[in-house]
């Protein structure tokens, strides 16, 4: 595996880490119309995907399992699931504390909550969530800390919070939160069991799940722009993001009582999965085609930004491409983005993104703790 040293030009402390990469291939992946859902452990990464007929339809399920180290695939099996047409967007893959469960999770019309072993066998499936219509932009956040299976969304302008038995589905909590004047997105962490909420003033404030608030806060004032999103690290930690239209941009860091920025050459949005303790993704955004003979909007560079989320610097980058996927044109009715997953195996830190082709990249890179 070929190493190189690369040097990030926005670094605020001078650092070379050998990093290298390898694929993993996806069976039947159509990235336009389904992106891999992923979780690792282990040492072992699960990655879940629906394919497709030429049709657009899709009744299957192909879930893989790949050994991080030997980069071989050590099972893979094809699941039965609801059939749907069209763009289909998952809500998460996660592990289950203890290493032995799998929870795959579809949150709109038909719903699914599939339950899988860590041998890819299914063991139990739901098709009745807790959501009624009256429920908007909702979250599946995997375990909480004593391994409930954790649901938010938004209800008649509050957040609302669900726990459910992973053994028989059985609700066990449902609390109302603060209020959100936009629901999305819902900034929580389950385990910590803290939310955070941007009050119209622009600030971000964490809330207990009860809605009393904790106390920490993160007020920033970007001159140049609106926000674009924020990332919660845990309890009393935010990342959040700012940017214009003219490709300046900022992150903003609260952590634990401490505030920090950096201003960035590019737009930043909130862009990873998993837990890795100091350290969240962003997809950073340069060049906007405002031209509307070239496609208006078009985003025509980006680039992947791995942020040390304590100071904030920039620890690592690589060009990538922003993908997502939505079951329609309404926001609220399931929207997937292609978030790179994040897993530390000892000194690597993995970084594992889907693209346009029927494949996954890890990149790991020398990332001591």
């Amino acid at each position: 595996m070929k190493k190189t040293c690369l040097f990030a030009l926005l670094l605020l402390t001078a650092r070379c880490w050998g990093q290298g990469s390898y694929t993993l291939p996806l069976a039947k992946a159509n990235t336009a119309l389904s992106l891999p859902a992923m979780t690792a452990g282990g040492g072992v990464l699960y990655e879940a995907h629906r394919s497709f007929d030429l049709l657009r339809f899709s009744n299957e399920l192909q879930v893989s399992a790949y050994d991080l180290a030997t980069h071989k695939e050590l099972r893979h099996t094809i699941i039965s699931v609801p059939r749907i047409h069209g763009a289909r967007a998952a809500e998460g893959f996660f592990l289950s504390p203890d290493g032995q469960t799998l929870v795959y999770a579809e949150l709109h019309e038909p719903n699914l909550l599939l339950v899988l072993s860590k041998d890819l066998s299914e063991v139990r499936r739901i098709e009745a969530l807790p959501f009624t219509s009256a429920d908007n932009y909702r979250l599946f956040a995997g375990f909480d800390e004593s391994g409930l299976l954790s649901f938010a969304s938004g209800r008649s302008g509050k957040l609302r919070f669900v726990r459910m038995n992973l053994s028989d589905f059985k609700i066990t909590s449902e609390v109302t939160g603060p209020k959100q004047l936009n629901a999305e997105p819902i900034i929580w962490s389950p385990k910590s069991r803290t939310t955070w909420v941007q009050l119209p003033s622009g600030t971000w404030q964490e809330y207990r799940e009860d809605g009393s608030p904790s106390g920490a806060e993160l007020a920033f004032n970007f001159l140049h722009g609106a926000d674009k999103g924020a990332t919660v690290l845990g309890a009393s930690r935010l990342l959040a993001f700012y940017g214009d239209f003219s490709a300046q941009g900022a992150v903003a860091v609260y952590n634990n009582g401490h505030t920090g920025d950096l201003e960035l050459k590019c737009v930043p949005y909130r862009y990873s999965s998993g837990e890795v303790p100091d350290y969240a993704g962003a997809i950073c955004t340069t060049s906007p085609d405002r031209e509307p003979e070239h496609g208006g909007d078009k985003i025509l560079s980006s680039e992947f930004l791995l942020l040390n989320a304590d100071r904030p610097t920039i620890a690592w980058r690589h060009p990538m491409d922003f993908l997502s996927v939505a079951d329609s044109n309404d926001p609220d009715t399931g929207l997937q983005r292609g978030d790179p997953l994040l897993y530390r195996a000892g000194s690597k830190l993995m970084i594992v993104a889907p693209s346009k082709v029927s494949a996954l990249t890890v990149y790991e890179i020398e990332a001591p703790q």
